[in-house]
C-alpha cells in the first residue's frame, strides 16, 4: 500500500517538474525573440544599414550606408550610446541610440 502511495506520488511530482521545465522553456523562447513592434537589440559587431539620408555629428550618410558597432556604452544598465565606425574607418564615439534607431536598421545577415 504504502508503495503504491510512493509510487503514485513521484509519478505525480515527476510530471508536474515537466509541465514546469515545459512552460519555462517556452516562456524563454518568446522573450528571446522581439516582437513586430519591438526594436532589435543592438550589440558589437552588428551592422547597421541608413534607411533615410542621415548626418551623424559632421558625417553625411546617404541611404544603404553601413555602419559597424565597435562598443556599447551603458547607463543605468541600458543601452544609451554607441560607438560606431564608418565605411571610411573613422569612429564616432558616443552616438545616443536614440538618434542610432531613427535612422538605422540592423543589417540582414543573409545578404552580407
Amino acid at each position: 500500500m504504502r508503495a503504491r502511495f510512493l509510487s503514485s506520488l513521484l509519478t505525480l511530482v515527476a510530471a508536474s517538474a515537466g509541465l514546469v521545465a515545459t512552460s519555462s522553456v517556452a516562456h524563454a523562447n518568446t522573450e528571446d525573440a522581439p516582437s513586430a513592434g519591438e526594436p532589435r537589440e543592438i550589440g558589437v559587431g552588428m551592422y547597421l544599414v541608413a534607411m533615410e539620408d542621415v548626418t551623424l555629428r559632421d558625417a553625411a550618410l546617404s541611404k544603404g550606408a553601413r555602419i559597424h558597432v565597435t562598443r556599447v556604452g551603458l547607463q543605468k544598465g541600458r543601452v544609451a550610446t554607441l560607438d560606431v565606425e564608418l565605411a571610411d574607418g573613422h569612429v564616432l564615439k558616443r552616438v545616443a541610440l536614440d538618434t542610432i534607431r531613427k535612422a538605422f536598421v540592423v543589417a540582414d545577415e543573409s545578404k552580407e
